[in-house]
């Protein structure tokens, strides 16, 4: 018999997802948010996490605020939202200040069911300057992992989202995630001042999903060569590749279009336009394959993902789960391969160190950012620092892998707020050099207006004003190839001074500038983190060399329970070396005196169990069961 709440809370399914009921993991998640008590909760990548924030909201009425860290995520719940007919907007710099200040409004007068939001916004004027007139009932905490120092994506602006208990002291709060072991749990229910939270916890088990790990052979051939073979299994079916860098990426989408496979590739170094365009053209059909970086997948509903493959680990398991995860959203088998060199090991660990370089290279990228940035010691600047990376590489003679880590290690540290920018037409700094009193003779056109709006936004001629066309282009109504027209125009026209960005950062100065040398990056974020992240890789690889369940692995991990039963579909589980023996004599025998290849003969069997084909290859060759010419293997008797 259903209670009165259960009733409400599956004709709200039933309404707008048209689904009967919970599935059983989210049953105790929503009837906690519902009854308004803060909740977190742990489910499978794939889950369902969204369903058990915003069936509750629905049901509570009044906004929702979701904290969100990625644009790409909020923009696409907010498009799924509005098709099943609710009130959702998102704000972010994109829209613009126009563009926020209409989404804000409405979230005031009661004109949205939900507000999507990064935490830095919470720290922003106009968010600040309107949230007590906003009916804010529930708060809900996408990607909660984020804000525990223990997590393996700690962000520290999620820091910021416990101000949001006493801005709405009614609301209740739900935090969700997809990875987070038990001490993570622990850490976000104390983050978020949750003392009374009711904490959920789904098996991070997914039975439809097998996994296998392949440490044999080269592993960039042998994933083109996979992906082919899954490509021609599964042709109605999508699959994703995961690689670890841009160049990675681009490579693979090469090498799998050059073997006849409908494939492009995903990472941040592409246009928002290229990327929304690849996106969409993933999540339709008309691309099979994404070769990509971990900047795509996240929060994308695309159901028919058949694989999953990695070329090389990630740096920790809940990075690789969460990707992983991504496969069999349909509840249907699904394959999920990591390609794993055993002798790059050293090398990861080498590049994991890396992000934490010296302490004292730290406070010479803090001097060289101030120097650069013409801030003396004592000086909090109101307005960001432009800086060109490649003048602080070229000064300090560093890669800029180091100066992003020590970069980053400022910001923990609460010194400095760092934003990179790309190469880029539609950004840039603009100084007004046409006087206060100049007067406008183009009336009604885009260069007057633009002028116009230098004009009042400018303090000196000494003082830059950062551009960005897409926001001047909804403040203003012109369209943004108009803009960007018309700047050109008025540097050429000596009313202003253009310069587009070439890449590098902006600051904003969290403190006052310090002495270098006073400089303290704490134990907890560098000591005790390096460890950490060092600990998360060690894991991941002993998870690609792991010859146990790989299933029963990943649940130890996350759950910190040993596991009453194997997954029975990993490669572990369905290897036997008596059956794979005489499967490998048996083949052997069907290409009588021809022989047959030896790579031919291994890649016969599933990529997990190659290396112990290869394996019992050896030992057969030692005991004299068979022979070589080359590379070709023959039986020496008949077996």
């Amino acid at each position: 018999m259903l209670n009165s709440d259960s009733k409400t809370i599956n004709s709200t399914l039933q309404k707008y997802w048209g689904y009967p009921s919970l599935r059983e993991f989210q049953n105790g998640p929503v009837q906690s948010l519902v009854s308004g008590q803060d909740t977190v909760a742990l489910l499978p990548t794939g889950g369902g996490k969204s369903i058990c924030y915003q069936v509750p909201a629905i049901i509570r009425g009044g906004l929702c605020i979701v904290i969100s860290p990625l644009i790409a995520l909020m923009d696409d719940q907010c498009s799924a939202l509005k098709k099943l007919g609710l009130r959702a907007a998102f704000i972010s710099g994109s829209i613009g200040a126009k563009g926020i200040d209409r989404v804000l409004e409405n979230a005031a007068i009661g004109k949205l069911d939900f507000l999507y939001m990064s935490p830095e916004r919470i720290k922003d004027a106009m968010f600040q300057a309107r949230h007590q007139r906003m009916d804010v009932r529930t708060i809900a905490i996408d990607e909660a992992h984020c804000i525990s120092g223990w997590g393996h994506d700690f962000r520290p602006e999620f820091r910021n989202i416990v101000r949001l208990r006493s801005m709405f002291p009614e609301a209740a709060f739900g935090a969700y995630t997809a990875t987070a072991t038990n001490e993570v749990m622990a850490d976000i229910a104390t983050e978020l001042e949750m003392a009374d939270a009711a904490v959920f916890k789904a098996s991070s088990r997914r039975p439809n999903l097998s996994y296998h790990c392949s440490t044999w052979g080269d592993p960039d051939l042998e994933v083109l060569k996979t992906a082919k073979q899954l490509n021609l299994q599964y042709p109605k079916d999508a699959g994703l590749i995961y690689v670890r860098s841009r160049v990675a990426a681009d490579l693979v989408a090469q090498r799998l279009i050059s073997l006849g496979l409908n494939a492009a590739s995903f990472h941040a170094g592409l246009s928002a336009n290229e990327k929304e365009s690849r996106q969409r053209s993933w999540i339709s059909g008309k691309t099979s394959i994404m070769a990509c970086t971990s900047a795509f997948g996240m929060g994308i509903d695309k159901a028919n993902v058949r694989w999953v493959l990695h070329l090389g680990v990630s740096p920790n398991l809940e990075n690789y789960i969460q990707e992983a995860g991504r496969a069999g959203r349909d509840g249907n088998p699904s394959t999920c391969i990591l390609f794993h060199n055993p002798n790059s090991e050293s090398t990861l660990r080498e590049s994991s160190a890396l992000n934490y370089p010296p302490k004292e290279f730290i406070k010479d990228v803090y001097q060289c950012i101030a120097n650069l940035g013409s801030v003396a010691i004592g000086d909090q600047p109101e307005e960001r620092t432009y800086i060109d990376s490649e003048a602080i590489k070229d000064k300090l003679n560093c890669t800029y892998a180091s100066l992003n880590s020590a970069l980053r290690l400022l910001s923990l540290a609460g010194y400095v707020e760092i934003k990179e920018h790309r190469n880029s037409e539609n950004t840039g700094t603009a100084r007004w050099l046409g006087g206060r009193y100049r007067v406008l003779n183009e009336e009604n056109s885009v260069n007057s207006d633009l002028r116009d709006y230098l004009q009042r936004n400018s303090t000196s001629s000494t003082t830059n004003i950062h551009i960005n066309t897409k926001s001047i282009s909804n403040i203003l109504n012109y369209p943004e190839e108009k803009i960007l027209l018309s700047l050109t125009s008025l540097d050429a026209q000596g009313a202003i001074e253009w310069i587009p960005d070439k890449g590098g950062i902006s600051i904003s100065w969290i403190a006052p500038r310090a002495e270098a040398s006073n400089i303290v990056i704490s134990s907890d974020i560098y000591e005790d983190r390096k460890a950490l992240i060092s600990q998360k890789l060690n894991s991941m690889i002993d998870y690609a060399n792991s010859t146990s369940c790989k299933s029963s692995f990943i649940e130890l991990y996350f759950d910190g329970s040993t596991p009453s039963k194997n997954c029975g579909v990993c490669d572990s589980c369905t290897f036997d070396e008596l059956n794979a023996k005489t499967e490998v004599s048996q083949l052997i025998k069907s290409k009588g005196d021809k022989g047959i290849d030896s790579y031919e003969l291994i890649r016969n069997f599933p990529p997990g169990n190659r290396k112990q084909i290869a394996e019992i290859l050896r030992k057969m060759l030692d005991s004299d069961e068979i022979f070589n010419r080359g590379a070709k293997v023959f039986l020496s008797f008949a077996v």
